[in-house]
């Protein structure tokens, strides 16, 4: 094998190498950022339908989920449904993309609602 073609084979398996890497950091990014969004719109639920305050739901979720595109709690048939979207801004081959995550949860609205504060 000639000097040549041996820089070669590392350029090309370092470049790969790289491109493994990369979708492994956006896929851990995907991972977190879904996690986030499921973790505040299940707490969200959770305490519009014991409290009964969507207002104060929709800002615990904020509060979670700094980066939020969109947040909304909502009555639905099944109970008080909270929706939180996150936007991760990802770095491709062909540039800045961005790919979207949702977290959902329902919870059931209780007849008796706590009155603690």
């Amino acid at each position: 094998m000639s000097r040549g073609s041996a820089l070669v084979d590392a350029l090309v398996a370092a470049f790969v190498t790289a491109l493994f890497l990369q979708g492994a950091v956006a896929a851990t990014h995907l991972q977190a950022a879904g996690e986030v969004a499921q973790e505040a719109a299940a707490v969200a639920a959770a305490w519009a339908a014991r409290y009964g305050d969507a207002a104060a739901a929709e800002a615990l979720a904020r509060s979670l989920a700094p980066g939020a595109e969109s947040v909304s709690v909502r009555l639905t048939p099944e109970g008080l449904a909270a929706a939180v979207r996150i936007r991760v801004p990802l770095a491709g081959p062909q540039g800045q993309v961005a790919a979207v995550v949702a977290g959902r949860a329902v919870a059931a609205v209780s007849p008796y609602r706590s009155n603690r504060e």
